[in-house]
């Protein structure tokens, strides 16, 4: 397009912010203060028609409605088999979270996590709820989704076994926070089963919105202890697992492999002038504890001094215990640490405040799903994202063991290695999200495996970075940094990179692999971030449809046709145009028939919505023949089809310039199932676009210039039917 073309431009604006519009979303629709007063205003118990207390609850497989393990499961409210239920007890700790009969340890071991900070566990569990004033059979929860948080109600029907629950339970028998916090999670997936195996990662994630990162115990990592202390101190959760590739089993050692545990807390102590780190450990199950060195029935206890031994130790089947920093390397595979966000934490250090860019996106099949190798001829087909870094850090005393930056573990020691000399460089941290994934696991499907990489942008190709037609010269860039592939719901790396510009390729592993995304991207210093993508725009020139003489044999053809009417209804266009359009397209070795459904569209854009006038057929004519040398630029084997992952280039030539959203929607109609674009699809897709930007344009003076409209508004625009 050149520079001077005249052209109609959509811009997207927010929605007008209404009241509460900063409150967290609310799941289903359900207000938990207008349906509490409702329920005690009509003297009943909520019962909640969104999540019915049922077999669906439960499962799908391992606990469907016709699995041994759903045989005898009822559903009772808490005074229906407890003695004076609460909520939560006065002296609730950590220790009030003990797993049941499902395997959501890493669950658990988060919930366990976050009673560490009252702070923390309010934002996930809201106060002024109980089993007395004002109970009405109803609860509610907010946790973090995907950039925004949302706040899920539940009844208090849980699934009772025998009189027991069945699934979390407190060891204090009357305490109910965590089963219904259990209970609102399985709801927000679709049953209780779709919690069964995860990482803590990604219920660290959603209690607090924060960042989780994965650190590799195999790995060296000087001045882990430091990072784990200094992450605690900082409110960061911190997990830790035993892995295993045959399941959960206990070993001689009192752990259990392929099992999460919580880390709970950290003691630094000179015994006979050696420093003893100690770390303090939690398995959800509320029992089966380490034996060796430093547990409870340890004699090295006796060798503390009497004020920390008691102040430390604790002699009690709960499932915490202490075990020293050697050890813990020695039995541990991985931790999982949560770095908090700055809403949550509510700081904003000197020199500005945070800074955090949060996109969301989808991978496409023939679209912008390229896989995950830069030599692969798709892979510059993936989303983009272009990140500045306008300012280094200050310098850092990598190995003090003291050292800490703001932000639980952004600053610790050792998570870099030896200081460096040289350029300072920036530190970002970027963290890759499968949107929704989990839910849909009753239908088959799991965590796609996905990752990113991080490309240098020179300072001389910078200036061609405006859309996504620079794609040609992406190949040329050099690799600065690249995220583990991992078949996870979070991915995430802390990258340190010089003052720059960089390109974000976030990517599933394969080719054509489809599922939603989080791109999120926090530093402590100033930062720009932007998706490469274009503005909604057309040609002026490809709206006004001049009138083209037609040759005398198509004259008499349409009149023929049209008869004593003078006007074509859709089924004699499609005859009119399957005899007009047979020499034209007799290259292609697969011409194919434009459809009924196409005609329509046709009569649409170009007639009077039913029907077609001969000057209007000559309009629609000429603006065909248009199409069809624009669409053989891309039929490079003349196979009468293109490649989808060309549609957007296409669409360019023709004159017409989208965003990645309305790209995305455009190919996923329009492609085949071999990834491939016929010309009659094609041309319903131009005869679509031309019809909505005309329609915008007249609201515009001459027909040029921006409409602005609300995202709303553009989907009622731009709805295809």
């Amino acid at each position: 397009m050149e520079c001077g073309s005249r052209k109609v431009t959509i811009q997207l604006v927010d929605e007008e912010a209404g009241a509460g519009a900063g409150g967290p979303k609310l799941f289903r629709g359900q207000r938990f203060e207008a349906i509490r007063a409702a329920c005690l205003d009509a003297g009943i118990l909520f019962r909640d028609p969104y999540f019915p207390a049922g077999p669906d609850a439960l499962g799908y497989d391992q606990l469907g409605p016709d699995s041994e393990k759903a045989k005898g499961v009822e559903w009772m409210r808490p005074h229906e088999f407890c003695t004076e239920p609460q909520f939560i007890c006065e002296d609730m700790s950590r220790t009030d979270v003990c797993q049941g009969k499902l395997g959501n340890c890493w669950f658990l071991a988060a919930a366990a996590s976050l009673t560490l900070s009252p702070r923390l566990l309010y934002r996930v569990v809201p106060p002024g709820q109980g089993f007395q004033d004002g109970y009405a059979g109803i609860f509610h929860f907010q946790l973090w989704q995907f950039g925004h948080w949302v706040d899920v109600v539940v009844d208090d029907r849980l699934p009772v076994h025998k009189g027991k629950l069945m699934f979390v339970h407190s060891e204090q028998r009357n305490e109910f926070w965590a089963p219904l916090l259990e209970k609102a999670y399985a709801k927000l997936h679709g049953s209780y089963e779709v919690m069964r195996g995860g990482h803590m990662n990604e219920a660290f994630v959603d209690f607090t919105g924060g960042v989780g990162e994965v650190l590799h115990l195999g790995q060296n990592i000087p001045g882990l202890f430091t990072t784990l202390r200094h992450a605690l101190a900082k409110e960061s959760l911190v997990g830790a697992t035993a892995l295993s590739n045959r399941g959960e089993y206990r070993t001689e050692h009192g752990l259990v492999k392929g099992h999460a545990y919580s880390v709970t807390g950290t003691h630094k102590v000179s015994l006979c002038f050696t420093k003893v780190r100690l770390l303090r450990l939690r398995n959800p199950w509320g029992c089966v504890e380490w034996n060796g060195a430093w547990s409870d029935s340890c004699p090295r206890w006796d060798t503390m001094p009497a004020e920390w031994r008691d102040a430390l130790m604790v002699k009690k089947k709960d499932g915490e215990f202490w075990m020293e920093l050697q050890d813990f390397l020695r039995h541990f595979d991985m931790v999982q640490i949560c770095s908090l966000s700055p809403e949550v934490l509510g700081l904003s250090p000197a020199g500005g405040g945070w800074h955090i860019h949060t996109f969301q996106g989808r991978w496409v099949r023939g679209f912008n799903s390229g896989g995950s190798q830069p030599g692969a001829a798709t892979f510059w087909t993936n989303p983009q994202f272009r990140l500045t870094l306008l300012e280094p850090n200050e310098e850092e005393e990598d190995q003090d063991e003291d050292h800490s930056g703001p932000w639980g573990v952004w600053g610790a020691a050792g998570m870099r290695g030896p200081k460096r000399e040289g350029i300072p460089k920036c530190t970002v941290l970027l963290s890759l999200i499968q949107r929704n994934a989990r839910r849909l696991r009753a239908q088959g499907l799991t965590y796609l495996t996905v990752g990113f990489h991080v490309f240098q942008i020179p300072e001389e190709l910078l200036g061609l970075w405006d859309s996504p037609r620079s794609r040609a010269l992406l190949p040329s860039l050099l690799r600065a940094d690249r995220s583990p592939f991992c078949a996870r719901r979070d991915v995430s790396r802390r990258c340190r990179l010089r003052p720059g510009h960089y390109l974000v390729v976030p990517s599933t592993a394969r080719a054509g692999d489809e599922t939603d995304f989080t791109l999120r991207i926090f530093s402590e210093r100033r930062h720009t971030a932007v998706e490469i993508d274009d503005v909604i725009s057309a040609d002026l020139e490809v709206l006004m449809v001049p009138s083209v003489p037609l040759e005398l044999g198509l004259e008499q053809l349409f009149r023929e046709l049209a008869g004593e009417e003078e006007e074509l209804d859709a089924p004699q266009l499609q005859v009119l145009l399957s005899i007009a359009l047979e020499p034209v397209r007799a290259h292609a070795r697969n011409p194919g028939e434009i459809r009924i459904r196409t005609c329509e569209h046709l009569l649409q854009c170009f007639g009077h919505g039913r029907s077609l006038a001969l000057p209007h057929f000559q309009q629609l004519w000429g603006r065909l023949l248009e199409w069809q040398a624009t669409f053989d630029k891309f039929d490079e084997d003349a196979s009468g089809t293109t490649n989808s992952y060309e549609l957007r280039l296409a669409l360019n030539a023709a004159g017409f310039h989208l965003n990645n959203q309305l790209t995305q929607v455009l190919t996923s109609r329009y492609r085949d199932s071999r990834l491939r674009v016929d010309f009659e699809h094609f041309v319903s897709c131009m005869a679509q676009l031309t019809c909505i930007f005309r329609h915008c344009s007249q609201h515009l003076d001459g027909g040029e210039g921006v409409i602005c409209l609300t995202h709303r508004q553009w989907m009622e625009v731009a709805a295809f039917s």
